[in-house]
């Protein structure tokens, strides 16, 4: 029966169905209609992975993202607005080392900071570690951070507190360490209210540079560090303190 079929018609052969001839010329050109806009979006998302981007450019692509998702406190909307900056971030090729002086967070010396200017609603904080530095584990009550790592190796420590946060308890706290990444040039670590909101940084035998694009969304307070004994292990859950004083008070 289908042999009998005109090519190009159609014609029922039973109540309710129907058969076609079509040529294989026609065949493809319907496919690749079908498929092209998917090979077109592929090969775009290929560009914008291989194309890297000076800092002006990473400005250029970050500032109205972060403009338009920044409303969204939520913690999904933080999610959002993190994956949103590091996938643009990730695309830096080299930063300028902006003016840089002492960190005031180092638990050793060698650890320096600056800004690199122009962002909108984040700040581009640029820190350098001399090998071994060490940063203390500081929460963030007030932003939310994407870190990128630009040069060097650091170990960076995630940590959250088990149970009700209260930053300015000076009595014990329960934590547990989330994260032990090793930060490399090109690697990223997501620090939002609700997750991985303490973390510290320990420089590797050459040091380490990166960046810290800290977008603020609720109004500063003074910065709480956590404390951790020396003789506490950091792969189960532990008991510390919080400091509000000098970060170098053990």
């Amino acid at each position: 029966m289908c042999d009998e079929v005109e090519l190009g018609e159609e014609r029922q052969v039973a109540p309710g169905l129907w058969v076609a001839r079509r040529s294989f010329v026609s065949t493809l050109a319907t496919l690749f209609a079908l498929t092209a806009p998917s090979i077109g979006a592929r090969a775009k998302a290929e560009d914008l992975g291989r194309a890297g981007l000076s800092f002006e450019e990473f400005l250029a692509e970050a500032n109205p993202l972060a403009r338009q998702l920044v409303s969204d406190s939520s913690p999904m909307g933080q999610d959002r607005l993190l994956l949103s900056l590091a996938s643009v971030a990730t695309r830096l090729l080299a930063v300028p080392i902006p003016e840089m002086r002492e960190s005031g967070q180092g638990e050793t010396a060698g650890s320096v900071i600056g800004a690199n200017p122009g962002g909108d609603p984040f700040n581009v904080l640029h820190w350098q570690l001399e090998p071994g530095a060490r940063i203390r584990p500081h929460a963030h009550t007030y932003g939310i951070v994407v870190t990128l790592g630009l040069e060097g190796m650091a170990l960076v420590e995630n940590f959250e507190v088990i149970g009700d946060r209260d930053f300015t308890s000076a009595g014990p706290v329960r934590a547990v360490r989330t994260k032990a990444q090793r930060l490399i040039p090109g690697g990223i670590n997501l620090v939002s209210l609700e997750r991985d909101y303490v973390h510290g940084f320990t420089a590797g035998p050459n040091g380490a540079r990166g960046l810290d694009i800290t977008t603020r969304l609720r109004s500063r307070e003074r910065t709480p560090y956590l404390i951790i004994p020396p003789q506490a292990s950091r792969d189960e859950p532990f008991t510390g303190q919080w400091s509000l004083d000098d970060p170098r008070r053990v």
